[in-house]
């Protein structure tokens, strides 16, 4: 049995495919898994995962319909067999030392998960360490409560908080199943939103190695994060509502006005992809978001409190639907 499973969602990335598996081959850690999960990809990614098998012993190809990211992540977890689990998107790489610094640091505090900081690298080449603006090192569930929950869904000031990507993290995979943690696959973008908070709450502790930058982020042009997405609007509403189906029933903290705020996040996110349509086609899509009952329901009551002027009274046009000044301001 391996320490590590390292899953590695593949659908469409046969230009970087080979340079992810590379920089997980050479970790330090050399008693780990890697597991390609083929979502049904289309071009030369089945053959490339195959072949790449057939050479390496510890990397495992699962083959399997399209079904997006949170599924394929899902299908890697089924068969994952380490004590640890961790994500690399398969258009991404990872610093050679990557699994053996969190795998040393989630054993030693005895957490339910770490996290490190990441490399983000532009299409232009350039790159910067992205680090997240709370406090290194170990936090206990009163701590999470503490510092975490305010901003566990959605800050004040409509922002992501810090517990959101998972692929620069290592979790327990016993933490994973105890709480029954799966991506949602009705979910096909931004999955990671709902995983994250939920594995925030449920945790009990969880370490951040801060200044460790161990995930290299590309900004590839043409992969999902970079692309327009038809129906995301759609999309995002059914995210929003399985966040509420979790988190309402809460009773240890109130996360009403993050959930407000995380869908109005979404809206202000899916308008400003209109922005690269035709025209029309872009007040149309602008039009459908501001009439939604999602969005009406997101901006009644909500606390502001943490939102600059500007966006406020963005966030004023958009509650009586100018649409067309929103249009020309976003």
């Amino acid at each position: 049995m391996p320490k590590v499973s390292i899953v590695v969602p593949v659908y469409k990335t046969e230009k970087y495919l080979q340079r992810c598996v590379d920089s997980i081959l050479v970790q330090t850690l050399t008693d780990i898994e890697i597991i390609l999960v083929d979502d049904g990809s289309p071009d030369n990614c089945p053959s490339i995962c195959d072949e790449i098998a057939s050479k390496e012993s510890r990397v495992r190809v699962v083959h399997k319909t399209n079904g997006g990211l949170s599924s394929a992540r899902n299908a890697g977890i089924e068969v994952a067999t380490g004590k640890y689990i961790g994500f690399v998107d398969s258009d991404d790489t990872i610093t050679e030392n990557m699994y053996a610094s969190l795998l040393e640091i989630i054993e030693r505090e005895n957490v339910d998960f770490v996290m490190s900081d990441y490399n983000r690298i532009l299409d232009n080449g350039e790159s910067y360490i992205k680090t997240l603006g709370i406090r290194a090192g170990r936090y206990c569930k009163e701590d999470i409560k503490n510092e975490i929950f305010p901003n566990l869904i959605m800050g004040k000031n409509i922002n992501y908080g810090p517990l959101l990507s998972v692929w620069h993290c290592l979790y327990s995979l016993d933490f994973l199943n105890k709480n029954n943690l799966r991506f949602d696959e009705k979910v096909r973008w931004s999955e990671d939103n709902i995983f994250s908070a939920i594995a925030g709450y449920c945790a009990d502790s969880f370490y951040y190695a801060k200044g460790a930058s161990l995930y290299n982020y590309f900004q590839n042009a043409g992969t999902i994060t970079t692309s327009y997405r038809k129906g995301a609007w759609e999309v995002y509403c059914t995210m929003n509502e399985k966040l509420h189906s979790y988190f309402d029933d809460i009773s240890d903290y109130d996360f009403s006005n993050q959930l407000k705020l995380h869908m109005i996040y979404y809206a202000c996110n899916c308008i400003g992809m209109a922005k690269s349509l035709s025209k029309q086609e872009a007040k149309n899509d602008i039009q459908a978001i501001l009439k939604s009952n999602e969005l009406k329901s997101a901006l009644k009551n909500v606390n502001l409190s943490g939102v600059t002027f500007k966006l406020k009274v963005k966030l004023y046009l958009m509650k009586y639907r100018f649409s067309s000044l929103v249009y020309h301001l976003h």
